[in-house]
C-alpha cells in the first residue's frame, strides 16, 4: 500500500487533509456508501431537490396562477391523468426521480 500511496499523500503535514486516520476513514466510507448503493441504488435522489415530480407541479402552479390571473378555469393535468398511472406513482416513485 505504501508503494502506491507514499508520504506525499499519507501524513505529509504540509497536506492537512491526508493524516493516516483520514486515509483509512475515506476509504471506510466510500466503502460503506458503495455498498448502500449497492444494496438502494435509488438512495442518492432522496436528497436529490430537482426532480421530475417537482418540475412537473411547478408547471402546473404556473399555468394555475396564470389562469387564476385571467380568471379562468383551469383544469389540472395531473387528474386529467388515468387513475391506474396515477395510484402506481405512489408505489413506484423511484422510477420518476431519475
Amino acid at each position: 500500500m505504501e508503494k502506491y500511496f507514499g508520504n506525499a499523500y499519507r501524513g505529509d503535514p504540509g497536506v492537512p487533509h491526508a493524516d493516516p486516520e483520514r486515509f483509512v476513514n475515506i476509504w471506510i466510507g466510500s466503502a460503506a456508501f458503495s455498498a448502500l448503493t449497492w444494496v438502494n441504488p435509488y438512495m442518492w435522489t432522496l436528497s436529490n431537490q430537482f426532480n421530475w415530480h417537482d418540475k412537473a407541479m411547478l408547471f402546473e402552479q404556473y399555468h394555475w396562477k396564470k389562469a387564476r390571473e385571467k380568471k379562468q378555469p383551469y383544469k389540472f393535468q395531473w387528474n386529467q391523468m388515468d387513475k391506474a398511472v396515477r395510484d402506481s406513482y405512489y408505489f413506484n416513485w423511484p422510477v420518476y426521480f431519475p
